[in-house]
Order: C-alpha cells, then structure tokens, then sequence
C-alpha cells in the first residue's frame, strides 16, 4: 500500500466519521422536537454529543489526510481546494454556532426538569427556533457542496 492509498483511505474514513457525526446530531435534535417532557429533551439532546465527537475527530482526520493528499498530487493554488477548505471551515463554524444553540436548549430543559425553572412553552419555542435549523442546515449544505467539489475537483 503506497502513502496515497493511506492517505485515500484516511481521507475517506474522516469523511465517514464527519457525515455520521452530523447525521446523528440531526436525528438526535429532530428527536427532541418530537418530545414534550423537559427531562426526555434534556436527555435525547445530551446524545447530540456523540455526534459531535464524531463530527470533530472525522474532520480533523479529513483535514490531515486532505493536505497530505494535496501534498502528493500538487493540489495547492488549485481554486476548487481553495474554495473546499473555504466551505468546510464555514460548515464548521456554522455547525457550532448552531450546536451552541442546541446545547443552550438542553440545559434549558435540564432547569426545567430538575428545578422547574423556566417556561414549558420557552422551551418548545427554542427547539422550533428557526436561526438555529438554518444554522445546522446551511452547514449540512456547504458540507456537501465540499463533498462535491473533492469528487468532482473541476479544473483539476
């Protein structure tokens, strides 16, 4: 096996690993806006944690093996791998911003639950608040858009 079919391989693994940290960071939060027990929400968002460490690990190996990749085949100055890294950093930054919401939700439902502090319907306007479902859908969306210029690379 030769250092680019590592570095393919690895490259393809955090692939995975960030694709299925987001999926499950949105299964789990459409979860949440199906229950109406504030512990039940407070639960279900706590697993949104797992697809964040799943989320954060493939794109740090995304990253690593990607310059590594663009090192054997020359890749850099080439604008469709400008424009990726450009996109994957702003699909990051919005899924964080987005999942900082979230967690603000859960632990909102957390005082609720535990300590009957705060409002049944404040929190149901939280989970439904639409900034914070742009916020993770735009992320979702330059994500992909990532994952089409790497397999389509145009001008490359």
């Amino acid at each position: 096996m030769t250092g680019y079919q590592i570095g393919i391989l690895f490259h393809l693994i955090g692939v995975i690993l960030f694709f299925a940290g987001a999926a499950i960071a949105a299964v789990v939060v459409s979860a949440a806006k199906s229950r109406q027990n504030p512990s039940e929400i407070a639960l279900v968002l706590g697993l949104a944690r797992h697809g964040a460490i799943l989320l954060g690990a493939g794109g740090v190996i995304l990253l690593l093996a990607g310059f590594y990749l663009s090192g054997k085949i020359d890749g850099y100055g080439q604008r469709w791998l400008e424009i990726s890294i450009l996109l994957f950093v702003v699909s990051l930054v919005l899924g964080y911003v987005g999942g900082r919401r979230s967690r603000n939700v859960r632990q909102y439902a957390v005082g609720l639950a535990e300590r009957g502090e705060g409002d049944p319907q404040a929190l149901r306007s939280m989970l439904e608040n639409r900034a914070t479902a742009w916020l993770h859908w735009l992320s979702a969306a330059a994500a992909v858009a990532v994952l089409v210029l790497m397999v389509w690379q145009p001008g490359a």
